[in-house]
Order: structure tokens, then C-alpha cells, then sequence
């Protein structure tokens, strides 16, 4: 059978003066043919080269890929083209190639563009603006690249008449990590390109300007997913990461590259990107770039070198995603840093794409973003010449603040130059030249940007080093400074950590402490908790000498404490303080995984069936962790949620349904992830070694009931359902591949934390929650089929398909709300043999209890004491009400030991889930002169004790931020 339909395309790729490459896809494999002429020209003929790609879901034989390089063109001139077979033409379309030398080169420049709700008002800024060449910086894909219908459905087709007539490059993005951008891309442009890879990276010269895009996936994706889940990259990826740096250096230090008026470099991952700037942002100033360009975060950053020498003769920009529009623009204040970790940003806000042109004279860089019935806004523009930056400063005073060496420096900074300039004050300390690039108060300090011919009033701080009079310059304004009392000590670089299990009431405190002396002293170094000093050490130090100092400390009370070390500005440490009732979900499975019912979600019951309506981000489901989880080589997880709501912009994205890992994302970082986007759509995954497995397909269905599974087997790959619907899927992996079991993390519903896994936290920065109700969960180890998803569907009442695999069966039809805490027998001193024989026995004097008593709940403690730790020798039952109790023990008699029972009694229901807590007992008791007591209050304490149905821990750590760390994400 004839085929008489081009499936996909044509795309044009890897233009030039004499030069074009013409792509496109057929179904199945026919004779084609491709006709081009140039105007008032001859038709020429061509047959393309067809090969097979790799199978996919829209066809199991896999597409049929055609590629035409036409040769020998002429510089800028309009040619026709036209493709077909022998049943007749099937495509015709036009392009022009680039000219041979032009004086002025104009581009296009987008990323991210994932699902391209912006596609219309693009193409008409295409029609408006007629650019000679696109720049794509990678994430065509919403899902993966291993997903063909991710190109097909986010690019190719929102994008057809444009990208028949436009020659474009493409550089990968982490989600197009996969085979089809090889194929619809790389391979093809690597054939026309300088290129060490094959079409990844690669650079090439237009007009004035030398470009090189760069893929910067073997550092931003995989080096970043290895040690995001606790990894390293393998010898044979670091090798790779050096071959492609060098690449790029000898590229950039290269004759054509030296010659060009301006160097510009594209990557995927952005300045702020941790790996990005160990890597790119050295080698870009090293070898005088010009322009940095990257994307990957979904919104605008600019940045310039924080190195004072290079300051704004590299600009880095990370251009906002194409995918919803967006045009907003924030350069903040003089003495407030944008970013946290990266004074040298500049601006932020959101744009939908960039605008390039050069001169041999000028680099613009435009930033636009769409508005909806508006004309594109322009956000922000990089404006670039060859003139040297001229700042100039004036009504400079400097000002000693105390006694100790700190000055102040207020100047009127003005541009008076040609191209934007970095402010660097010239100080000189004693004829020493120290260049400062910072204003603003120290710990919010900031590089300032100025356009010409701006001008603003600004002020920086500096510390003189050493006692005795200093003379200080900046230009022609001197001043002495005396420096009368130096601090011998001075504290840098506060952390501070909180141990884990029986651990984790241990404080691990560490600072750099720095020597100011000329000479060997020997100093305390003193740990304050709550502006008392807690322990004392002291530290030999040489002259001017930089120590860490650490300290640990165990807490005896739960809590909140501020915490620092000397007068460094001290931080907030939050210890777990609690016990109390959470309600408890049995495993119908018969696999005894009882699932923990957190926050104060509503219990409802709707046509005869119990659902929970979690609506707070502390309203989640917990499948404590279990070995008896593990699953090598599949497993399925199920949910039947209604989903209230999609994100609101103010909260973090990646809504979880099931997921089990450290994080939804960012790294090889969870075993199973079923989450929605802010826009709705259903994001899927695994992960094995360091790579992150993910795919996307389907919409959540909200306000309505739907069955939401994720099946996934090594030899079958990964099928998604929405209800009995098929809505992704992905192809099978390598049978020795280790899935990435996380087997330590608890299975969530409703919860996860997100983003990249802050090493001295051992977990990301943020959290983020589903507001869905909920009345089904399921987990078992292995893939399903779809029958056997349907058939869970339309019997959910009944065990179902596999049985002996079915590990998680949860419903909501008898949650527990019953739970005891059973102390520990404790003596009220050290315990030793000495005593048991001498009788020694204490009188138990008070108990202390803070406690929450919510109305209608309950909480009763059973004081029991004993000579042995095992009969009783006398009991006392005590009801406990809420706030602050205290209770008279002394009828007891004098023992050797007590314990405490408490039993939990919670209240659920449509109001909510109300639970009575427990934060601290204190025991008083004396023996003659001796007194003692007894303190539960910390986690480690009370986990000595045992625990017994609907009871547990409130975590509230779940629910932190740190805003001390910065982690730049798109969520």
C-alpha cells in the first residue's frame, strides 16, 4: 500500500551558507524523493537516506527517518523544496541559508519549551520577526527522551509551518535524555558540525560571532543524579566530563574563535546549576567569553562574574522555559541579594524567549515574554560592545564603625561608559590594592550592575586586619583608621546537625574559627544553647590560623534552641519533643504494612466507603519503611484519589500521589514517583544506578474519583493508567539493571520532598503535598497487566489479581485510633548491682506532664514502680488533661524502678483527625540527701519504651524549609 502522508516534519537542521539538512519521519518505509531549487534556478533531485528508529508505542516497527544534506548552496538566497513519492508531491516548503558574511546576525533563542502552551504566540513573533536561525537549549520534552510522542506532540506539531521554513540547532536537555533526540537531532546536525560527539556539542561561526552549545548533561544530569542519591560518577563518566571540558577550552582558545568579535556558549544547565558553575563558568572567563546562555529552572537569572576583574565582560543568562507565558523582571535592592548563595546575581523574573543580534561592534540580547491579548514584554536586555567598563566614583567617605577594624564606605557609583559595568571600589589598605565588588550589608553583600548611564548611591563594609593606625584609599579620598581592641577570635561558617535514630538528640555543631593575632595562642571556644554557654574548649591556634572546631551535645528536652558558637549570629535547632496518638490503617494484604495516618485530614464516608480528604500539607499517608518492600524486579503502586486541586503558584509543584525515595525528582533519587504537575499533567518513574527513569502522560482528572497506577517491570518497562486508560508508557531496561530501591524510605501518599539533597541535611530543602481524598492504596511487587488493572478497578472491594505479591492493601473502613506507650523500667540514678543488694530504694516525690488534650479525646498514664523491673509493687492511675499536669507521687512506696503506661485515645471523623500528645514527663525522687529525676521528652527517649497500635511520632522535620540553603529549582 502507498504511503501518502509525511508522519512528521519536516524539520530543517545544521544550516550554513552552502549548507542545510532536511528531516523528516514516514510510518513505514517507501521510496521517496526531494526536489529543491533556488529561485529562477534549476530543480535539483535527491534521494534522502532512510533509517529505521527504535520501536515506541505509536509504531512498534519503529518510524522510518529521512535525511536530505544539501550541498553547494548558495549564501542567502530562498529556496523551494518539495518531498514526494511516486504517487505525487506530499510537501512543499521554502528556506534560505545563511549569509556568507553578515554584518548583523539575528536569532532566536528558547529552552524548556516541554509543552509549549506558548506555540501560537510564538509562531506569530516568528512571522513578525523572520530570524535566520533558532537556538533551542534543550528540554523539548515534557517526559523523557525515551518517549517519541514527546517531540512529536510538544514540538513538531505545535510548530509545524515554522520549523519546515527555519533552520535551528538543538542541544540536549535532561529530559530529552534518551535515543530520539539522537535521532531527530544530534546524529543528523553532527554530520555537518565540528563536533566531538556526534552532534551533542558542537560549535560553529555566524557572522561576527562564534557559538558552541554544549551538552551539559554529563555533569548537570548524570554527575548531579549520582550524587544527589549518594553515589559517584563512575570512572568512565569522569572521563567523559574531561574529554568534553577539554573539547570546549581548545574550541574556545581556537583561531576561529579568537578571531570572532564575540564568543558565546549555550548550555542546558544555568550559572547557578552547582555543576554548571564548577565546570562552565572557569572555563567561559578563562577563555573570554562573552555570553553565557542556559535554561533548565523555568525562569530568568542574570548573572556576571563575581571575579572583580571580569565582572561584567561575562554575562550569564538562564532564559525562562517556553512552556506558559510569563514576563516579569525583579533587580531587587543594592543591600539585598537576589539569591542566597550567588551575590553575583544581578536580575530575576520569568521570560519566554530571547532575541540575539550581533555586530561586529554590539551583542544585544533581548528577553521577551508573551501576555495574554498583549504585545510581547520585553523583560530585560544584555547589551554588550568592545569599550572598556568606566565607572565613576564620587563623594566617596569613609567611616570607621568601631574599635575593631570594621569601616564603611559610601560612594555615588555612575557609569559613564558604553557597555554595562560591574562596580568594583579600589580600596587601598596601606598602599595593598583590595578590590571591593560587594555592597550591601555583609551578609546580604551583592555585585551591583550598572547600564550606562545609571548611577546610584552605595555602600560596602571591610574589616582592617590588625591592631595599630591604618591609612585607607579609595582614589583620592584617604583616611586613617585606628584599630584599638582586634577580636583574637573571629567565627565563620556555622553548621550545625541533628543525629538520626537513637541519635537524634545529639547536637554536631562545627565552625571556622580564625586566629587574628600575629602570634600562637591558646583560646576558649565556647558552644551556647539559648545564650548559655554549655561547653568550653580550648584551641591551640598559630598565628592568623584557620581551625574547625566541632562540638556534640545531647539534649535532655525537646524543643526549639538557638544555637551558635562565639558571636557568630547563631541558628535555630528544632528537636522532636512529642509522642501521641496517630492513627492507624491496617494492611488488608495480611503483610502486617499498617500504614500512619498524619496531620488532621477529614475521615469520610461516601456510598458506603471510608476516604480521607487530605487538605494540609501535614495530611499524608506513611507506609512505614520495610525491607519486605524491596521489589528487584517490578512493582506496581496504586491509588484511588479524587484531586481536589491543582498547585497554587505559591506552593511547590510535583504533587505526590505514591511516591517512595529521598525526592520526587532531581537525581536518581526515588524507587517509584506517581506525581501531577502544577498544570495537571502526570509525571511517572523509577530509577536504576544514577540514572533517573521518568516518563509523563495523562492528565489528572480533578474533582473526580479515578484509579491511578504506575506498572513497571524490568522486561516490559513502565505502562501508566488513569482509571482503565493506558496514558504512557516506557520501554524495558537492561535485565541487570538495579533499581534504586530506597528501601530505607517509607512509602508516601500525599507527601514527598522535592528538589536536590542538601548534603548536610540528607534530605532537599523543600516538601510538597497532595490536597486529593483518598480511599485506596495499593503496592504490590510486581507488574500488573492492564486486565489486571481493570480488574482492580471494577472490584475494588476484592483482593484482586496476584495475591502472593499484593504487599500494601490499604482502605479506610477501620482506621485504629488506639494506641499505648509503655516506658522503659528506670532507675531514678545509675543503676548497679551494689544497689539490688543493698535494697536502695527511691520515694518517687512528682510527675510533670505537658500534654495536648484535644475535646473528646484521651489520655490516661498508669504509674507503675518495682523492685525488680518485673512484679509490681504498686500502681497509680491519673488522667491527664491538657496543658501543663502535675501529680503528687508520694503515696507510692519507696522502689527501685518506674515506668509509665500511657494509653492514646484519638478522635476521627468528618471534623478531622484529633490526637491527644504527650511532650515531656518528669520524674522527681530522693533518697535520703540524694536526689534525682527522670526526663522522657526526646525522641531517643521515648523510642527506648515500647510502642503498641495507633501511637508514634509527629514529624515535623517533614514539614521544615531551611532558608539558610540554597536550592535553585523549578517546582
Amino acid at each position: 500500500m502507498s504511503v501518502t502522508r509525511i508522519a512528521n516534519g519536516p524539520w530543517l537542521l545544521a544550516p550554513s551558507p552552502h549548507q542545510i539538512t532536511i528531516v523528516w519521519e514516514m510510518e513505514q518505509p517507501t521510496q521517496l524523493w526531494l526536489n529543491y531549487q533556488a529561485t529562477d534556478g534549476e530543480v535539483q533531485c535527491c534521494r534522502p537516506e532512510q533509517e529505521r528508529e527504535p520501536a515506541c508505542p505509536d509504531n512498534p516497527d519503529g518510524y522510518c527517518l529521512y535525511t536530505v544534506v544539501l550541498k553547494d548552496l548558495l549564501p542567502g538566497t530562498s529556496y523551494k523544496y518539495t518531498i514526494g513519492n511516486e504517487d505525487g508531491e506530499l510537501i512543499q516548503a521554502s528556506f534560505t541559508t545563511l549569509q556568507a558574511e553578515p554584518e548583523r546576525i539575528r536569532c532566536v533563542t528558547v529552552s524548556d519549551s516541554h509543552l509549549f502552551y506558548t506555540n501560537e504566540a510564538f509562531s506569530a513573533m516568528l512571522n513578525r520577526y523572520k530570524p535566520q536561525l533558532l537556538l533551542h537549549g534543550g528540554d523539548i520534552s515534557f517526559g523523557t527522551g525515551y518517549q517519541h510522542e514527546q517531540y512529536v506532540n510538544n514540538w513538531f506539531a505545535r510548530l509545524p509551518d515554522a520549523l519546515r521554513s527555519l533552520p535551528a540547532y538543538y542541544i540536549v536537555g535532561n529530559h530529552d535524555d534518551g535515543p530520539f533526540f539522537e535521532w531527530l537531532f544530534a546524529s543528523r546536525q553532527g554530520k555537518s558540525v565540528n563536533s566531538p560527539d556526534g552532534g551533542f556539542t558542537f560549535s560553529f561561526d555566524y557572522g561576527p560571532a562564534h557559538i558552541v552549545m554544549v551538552n551539559s548533561n554529563p555533569w548537570g544530569l548524570f554527575e548531579m543524579n549520582a550524587i544527589n542519591s549518594g553515589q559517584q560518577a563512575d570512572d568512565t563518566l569522569k572521563e567523559q566530563i574531561q574529554a568534553s571540558l577539554q573539547w570546549i577550552e581548545a574550541d574556545l582558545t581556537s583561531n576561529a574563535a579568537q578571531k570572532a568579535a564575540w564568543r558565546i556558549l549555550i548550555t542546558h544547565h544555568p550559572y547557578t546549576d552547582i555543576f554548571n558553575n564548577r565546570y562552565i563558568a572557569p572555563l567561559a572567563e578563562r577563555c573570554g567569553v562573552d555570553l553565557v546562555i542556559g535554561g533548565h529552572l523555568h525562569y530568568y537569572i542574570k548573572s556576571i562574574s563575581v571575579d572583580p576583574v571580569v565582572g561584567a565582560r561575562t554575562v550569564y543568562v538562564c532564559q525562562g522555559s517556553t512552556q506558559d507565558p510569563a514576563a516579569e523582571l525583579n533587580i531587587g535592592t543594592d543591600d539585598q541579594r537576589l539569591l542566597g548563595d550567588f551575590p553575583e546575581v544581578v536580575a530575576m523574573g520569568n521570560n519566554n524567549y530571547g532575541i540575539l543580534e550581533a555586530t561586529a561592534d554590539e551583542l544585544i540580547y533581548k528577553v521577551y515574554g508573551f501576555r495574554p491579548d498583549m504585545p510581547d514584554q520585553l523583560v530585560d536586555t544584555v547589551r554588550l560592545t568592545h569599550s572598556e567598563p568606566q565607572i565613576e566614583l564620587a563623594n566617596t567617605v569613609i567611616s570607621s564603625l568601631d574599635d575593631r577594624g570594621l569601616v564603611e564606605i559610601k560612594t555615588e557609583a555612575q557609569n559613564v561608559g558604553q557597555c554595562p559595568a560591574a562596580v568594583v571600589l579600589p580600596l587601598k589598605v596601606d598602599g595593598i590594592r583590595h578590590d571591593i565588588n560587594l555592597f550591601g550589608e555583609m551578609s546580604q553583600s551583592r555585585v551591583v550592575l550598572l547600564k550606562p548611564p545609571e548611577k546610584r548611591q552605595l555602600t560596602a563594609y571591610y574589616r582592617v586586619q590588625g591592631k595599630g593606625c591604618h591609612q585607607l584609599s579609595v582614589l583620592d579620598v584617604t583616611e586613617e583608621i585606628i584599630v584599638y581592641n582586634l577580636p583574637q577570635l573571629t567565627y565563620e561558617h556555622l553548621k550545625t546537625a541533628l543525629g538520626t535514630g537513637q541519635q537524634a538528640d545529639c547536637l554536631m555543631v562545627s565552625v571556622e574559627v580564625i586566629n587574628q593575632l600575629d602570634k600562637d595562642v591558646t583560646m576558649p571556644v565556647s558552644l551556647y544553647i539559648d545564650d548559655e554557654a554549655v561547653e568550653i574548649k580550648r584551641v591551640s591556634f598559630q598565628p592568623h590560623q584557620r581551625r574547625c572546631v566541632e562540638f556534640y551535645y545531647r539534649f535532655e528536652w525537646g524543643g526549639q534552641y538557638q544555637v551558635t558558637v562565639g558571636d557568630h549570629l547563631p541558628k535555630t535547632v528544632y528537636v522532636d519533643n512529642g509522642i501521641q496518638a496517630v492513627p492507624l490503617i491496617p494492611d488488608r494484604s495480611g503483610r502486617g504494612h499498617d500504614a500512619l495516618l498524619h496531620g488532621s485530614p477529614r475521615v469520610m464516608v461516601e456510598n458506603g466507603h471510608t476516604y480521607v480528604q487530605l487538605e494540609h500539607p501535614k495530611d499524608y499517608i506513611e507506609i512505614p519503611a520495610s525491607q519486605d518492600l524491596v521489589s528487584e524486579q517490578g512493582f506496581t503502586g496504586l491509588v484511588q484519589a479524587r484531586v481536589n486541586r491543582l498547585a497554587a503558584p505559591a506552593e511547590m509543584s510535583h504533587n505526590p500521589i505514591m511516591v517512595r525515595g529521598k525526592s520526587v525528582g532531581w537525581g536518581a533519587t526515588y524507587f517509584m514517583r506517581m506525581v501531577i504537575e502544577r498544570n495537571g499533567g502526570l509525571k511517572w518513574g523509577t530509577c536504576h544506578g544514577i540514572t533517573e527513569y521518568s516518563w509523563q502522560g495523562g492528565e489528572a482528572a480533578v474533582g473526580k474519583w479515578a484509579q491511578y497506577a504506575l506498572s513497571f517491570d524490568k522486561e516490559n518497562g513502565g505502562t501508566s493508567y488513569v482509571d482503565d486508560r493506558p496514558v504512557a508508557h516506557i520501554a524495558g531496561i537492561e535485565a541487570d539493571a538495579q533499581l534504586r530501591q530506597w528501601e530505607t524510605e517509607p512509602i508516601f501518599v500525599g507527601y514527598s520532598y522535592i528538589g536536590h539533597v542538601i548534603p548536610d541535611l540528607g534530605r532537599p530543602k523543600y516538601y510538597t503535598h497532595l490536597p486529593a481524598a483518598v480511599r485506596q492504596v495499593r503496592f504490590y511487587k510486581r507488574g500488573l497487566s492492564a486486565e489486571e488493572n481493570q480488574q482492580i478497578l471494577a472490584a475494588p472491594a476484592e483482593r484482586g489479581p496476584h495475591p502472593t505479591d499484593l504487599a500494601v492493601w490499604l482502605d479506610f473502613d477501620d482506621i485504629k485510633t488506639e494506641g499505648q506507650h509503655i516506658t522503659e523500667w528506670r532507675h531514678p540514678a545509675v543503676y548497679s548491682q551494689g544497689y539490688l543488694a543493698e535494697k536502695k530504694c527511691w520515694c518517687f516525690q512528682t510527675l510533670k506532664a505537658r500534654t495536648s488534650v484535644p475535646n473528646g479525646t484521651k489520655l490516661q498514664a498508669l504509674i507503675e514502680v518495682s523492685d525488680d523491673g518485673v512484679s509490681i509493687k504498686q500502681d497509680m492511675m491519673i488522667e491527664l488533661q491538657d496543658g501543663d499536669n502535675v501529680i503528687d507521687l508520694v503515696t507510692l512506696p519507696k522502689s527501685q524502678f518506674l515506668r509509665i503506661i500511657t494509653d492514646f485515645n484519638a478522635v476521627i471523623g468528618p471534623d478531622g483527625v484529633f490526637v491527644p500528645a504527650v511532650m515531656s514527663y518528669a520524674v522527681t525522687a530522693s533518697n535520703g540527701a540524694d536526689t534525682a529525676s527522670m526526663v522522657w521528652s526526646t525522641r531517643p527517649s521515648w523510642e527506648k519504651g515500647k510502642l503498641v497500635g495507633a501511637v508514634g511520632f509527629d514529624p515535623i522535620e517533614r514539614l521544615r524549609e531551611f532558608p539558610e540553603y540554597t536550592d535553585v529549582i523549578h517546582g
